[in-house]
């Protein structure tokens, strides 16, 4: 039973690891805001008079917000956004999620999330190869332990004449 809860948990870190390592092959490029759909995820880079304005709604200080684009005016851009919240809010209301308003002369850059070929082929390989040496190793510790419900080793026994 152990082992078995062990090998579980292996998977599941292996695919934790795995899910998290590939979400870093996807690098920024940069898009026109007549070109992107609504429900696209984006990053907006933020002019210092853009800051100021997420600042006055919300505890971020970075100078830029990823979130999914809502919708474009002549003057405007809309996006849906999880923002940290205060420290006192406490878990049930850290992460609320926002539709933020941004002039366009806030914004001095929109990127989008492109998959990038050559190095997902590199960390899919780094991976793999990671894997073909670790999983055996992993798999022969794990069947040379014992569980609880085994008897111990037999030890010979010395007969005294």
């Amino acid at each position: 039973m152990e082992i078995a809860r062990m090998r579980r948990l292996a998977l599941w870190q292996a695919l934790t690891l795995i899910s998290t390592v590939l979400l870093g092959c996807y690098l920024p490029d940069p898009a026109d805001l007549p070109t992107i759909t609504p429900g696209e995820q984006i990053r907006l880079l933020l002019s210092e008079d853009g800051i100021e304005h997420l600042q006055e709604i919300s505890a971020e200080t970075l100078g830029e917000v990823n979130g999914r684009f809502q919708s474009l005016t002549e003057d405007s851009v809309t996006i849906t956004t999880r923002l940290s919240g205060p420290a006192y809010a406490g878990p049930t209301l850290g992460n609320l999620r926002q539709t933020l308003t941004f002039a366009r002369t806030d914004i001095l850059e929109i990127t989008v999330p492109k998959l990038d070929r050559v190095r997902t082929t590199v960390v899919v390989g780094v991976v793999a190869i990671a894997a073909s040496f670790l999983i055996p190793s992993f798999f022969k510790l794990l069947g040379n332990s014992q569980g609880q419900d085994d008897p111990p080793d037999p030890t010979p026994l010395r007969i005294r004449r």
